[in-house]
Parts: C-alpha cells; sequence; structure tokens
C-alpha cells in the first residue's frame, strides 16, 4: 500500500513536467500575462520553446552587435533583421503563404507618466497604455541606448495609426491599439518579404507586439490579416 501512495505523487510530477515540455513560449508568456491564447484558423504556428531569433544565423550574417541593434552601425541581411526585432516568442505564417507574423509579449508591465503631456482624451489613452520603448528602437528613433522620453512619444505619436478603443477592446478586451510602418531599408525576410506593419495591442503597460511581414502585393491585405487576429490574444 505505501508503494503505491509513493507512486501516484511520481507519476503526478512526472505528467506535470512532460506538460511543462510541451508549453511553447508563447503560451508561457501568455499564461504568465494572464492573456488568453488562440491561434487564429488561418494561421499556423511554431512551436519554439525558448524565444529564438527570426532569422537564420550564419557566418555571413552573424549575431547583430549592440550597436547594430540600435541602429547606430549599418547590418544587412539576416543581421539586420535580428537586430530589428530581437528575439521573439512565436511566428505565425498564414495560410496563403503572403504573410509571416513575429509575435512577443512584454516580460512586465511597462510604465511611464506620458499622460500629463497629452494633448486630448485619445492621445491619453494610448500614452496610458502603451510603453513607446520599443516602438522607438523599431523607428530608430531619437538618442540610442535609451529608452523613449516624453519628447520622443510626442513626436512619434503622429507618425501611429491609432485604432478607436472599441476596436482593440472587441478584438482583444485592450485598451489601446495602433501600428505603424517598417523600413526594411532593402532588406528582403526570407528571399520574399519586403514590406512590415508593426502593431502593438496594450492594456495597463501590459503589451502584445504583432509584426506582418508582407510582399509589395500582400502588404494591401494588411488589414484583413490583422482582423483574422481577432480574439487571438484576450487580456483580462
Amino acid at each position: 500500500m505505501k508503494k503505491i501512495i509513493l507512486l501516484i505523487p511520481l507519476f503526478l510530477i512526472f505528467g506535470a513536467l512532460t506538460l511543462e515540455a510541451q508549453t511553447t513560449i508563447l503560451e508561457k508568456e501568455a499564461k504568465s500575462a494572464g492573456i488568453s491564447l488562440n491561434i487564429p484558423a488561418s494561421y499556423t504556428i511554431t512551436d519554439n520553446r525558448e524565444k529564438v531569433y527570426p532569422a537564420e544565423i550564419t557566418d555571413e550574417f552573424p549575431l547583430p552587435d549592440i550597436a547594430q541593434q540600435y541602429g547606430v552601425k549599418p547590418s544587412q541581411g539576416n543581421t539586420f533583421f535580428n537586430a530589428l526585432f530581437g528575439m521573439i516568442s512565436a511566428t505565425f505564417e498564414h495560410n496563403d503563404q503572403e504573410c509571416i507574423v513575429l509575435a512577443y509579449i512584454t516580460p512586465g508591465r511597462n510604465g511611464n507618466n506620458f499622460g500629463r503631456i497629452s494633448n486630448d482624451s485619445v492621445q491619453l489613452e494610448i500614452f496610458n497604455h502603451i510603453y513607446f520603448g520599443r516602438i522607438k528602437h523599431d523607428f530608430r528613433y531619437g538618442k540610442p541606448f535609451s529608452g523613449a522620453s516624453a519628447l520622443d512619444a510626442l513626436e512619434l505619436y503622429p507618425m501611429l495609426t491609432r485604432y478607436p478603443s472599441k476596436k482593440a477592446g472587441n478584438m482583444f478586451n485592450a485598451a489601446a491599439m495602433v501600428s505603424y510602418p517598417l523600413n526594411f531599408r532593402g532588406n528582403v525576410f526570407k528571399e520574399k518579404f519586403t514590406r512590415g506593419k508593426g502593431t502593438v495591442i496594450g492594456k495597463d503597460g501590459l503589451e502584445v507586439y504583432l509584426y506582418f511581414l508582407m510582399t509589395d502585393q500582400s502588404v494591401l491585405k494588411f488589414n484583413k490579416y490583422l482582423d483574422e487576429f481577432n480574439g487571438a490574444f484576450v487580456f483580462k
């Protein structure tokens, strides 16, 4: 009887470890952030267990150094994309093979006090729920090796496409959502994708970043690709 009692907890521990090993990094991050994750039917997703660089690392295109990560030093090819996006949590590939989406969930709640300099209620809403540090990095804007200042946020704000809070709420139960173009500077991802759009979904400083990589033709369908993520990330 004692042997049976001892076997039960060992079985439970082994089962829990097996489930943990099968859980992807995106699932772990979503659970930790209190976000419900639902994979869109029109996309397939990678099952990586840890963060990865989106582009292959080779002798010709090594990992970017810190100057390249901040855009101070030029980079090309795969090194450029790894510098721009850093390590990501998952890649979604659309069924039409004309769009891939790199996903990243912030590891904690970011914060700023930019609301104090907002000019209207829409701007206040975005400043209260979205942290501009990664947006500044994506634009390679302002002073390198530093986060976003209030003035950086004010200057970057007009460059963003701002979605109504109702749309952010309906799609993700979020409070704010913005998108902006990504400048690939002539580099081509996977010999195919020439255009990009960054999308940030935020609520109380917690953010999901989705980077849509598209062709010259499929970029015209960006709104469709974004709408297909409806309900993919549901905030508390």
